[in-house]
């Protein structure tokens, strides 16, 4: 690989990511997947009580754990429109955009 294609910082903040995804915070929460799928049923009860009453009916959507980490990644988009970058806040999107293909090939069972 040529030297030009070699972005220190990209890998700075991808390996930061994997860090955070398969280190401690792994073994202090679990597999993200358990935890986004609680998260998923919560915003879901959350939500649906909240615009539709308080009963579940035809119109109540569900939430994946998928879902839960793309908003997780939109969260951290919001982070950037405002103030200096900060590099975990890169990291932490890209590990969370790499959870949610984990999330969505469990869900989708591919």
């Amino acid at each position: 690989m040529t030297q030009e294609l070699v972005s220190p910082l990209r890998e700075a903040i991808l390996r930061a990511a994997i860090s955070h995804t398969v280190g401690d915070r792994n073994e202090q929460y679990g597999p993200p997947y358990n935890n986004l799928s609680a998260c998923a049923q919560l915003f879901t009860t959350y939500l649906t009580s909240k615009f539709h009453g308080t009963t579940l009916d035809e119109n109540t959507f569900y939430l994946t754990a998928e879902d839960v980490a793309w908003f997780n990644v939109l969260q951290k988009i919001a982070r950037t429109f405002r103030g200096e970058p900060k590099s975990d806040t890169y990291s932490d999107a890209a590990a969370y955009a790499a959870i949610a293909y984990e999330c969505a090939a469990k869900e989708r069972r591919l």
